[in-house]
């Protein structure tokens, strides 16, 4: 991704709000750079656009997806200040049979190459990251 003036951006922020099709198109442009293939490209948007959701649902307040470049790899950290989420192990198993919630970080798990809990005084971060092809 570009600013416009030929200069590649790094990283970006947005702010998770209600208009999660907006961030999805975003993320996706900030990621046309990394050329997954198809299939990763999805997985990874899915991953962060259910983690944003969750922000909306479970924090009550809204939050910030911030998206960089890392030696070799794509990072998404998806922050909340309201920090709910406190276990770092959250989603390594998989829900019970019929269970209508917790599928979330489950699925991001399975979606990324790596998912990373963060809590501390400033709030809850997920952070996802996809190894560049």
């Amino acid at each position: 991704m570009d600013d416009g003036r030929g200069n590649e951006i790094a990283d970006v922020s947005f702010p998770i709000a209600g208009d999660l099709g907006s961030l999805r198109a975003r993320a996706r442009a900030f990621l046309t750079r990394a050329r997954f293939d198809d299939v990763t490209e999805k997985n990874f948007i899915l991953a962060l656009s259910e983690a944003a959701n969750n922000v909306l649902d479970h924090s009550g307040v809204t939050g910030t997806l911030t998206m960089r470049y890392l030696e070799g790899r794509v990072v998404a950290e998806i922050h909340d200040e309201a920090g709910l989420l406190v276990d770092p192990e959250a989603g390594t198993k998989q829900p019970p049979v019929g269970s209508r919630r917790g599928y979330g970080l489950w699925l991001m798990r399975r979606l990324c190459d790596s998912v990373e809990i963060l809590h501390g005084p400033e709030g809850s971060t997920v952070r996802l990251t996809m190894l560049l092809p």
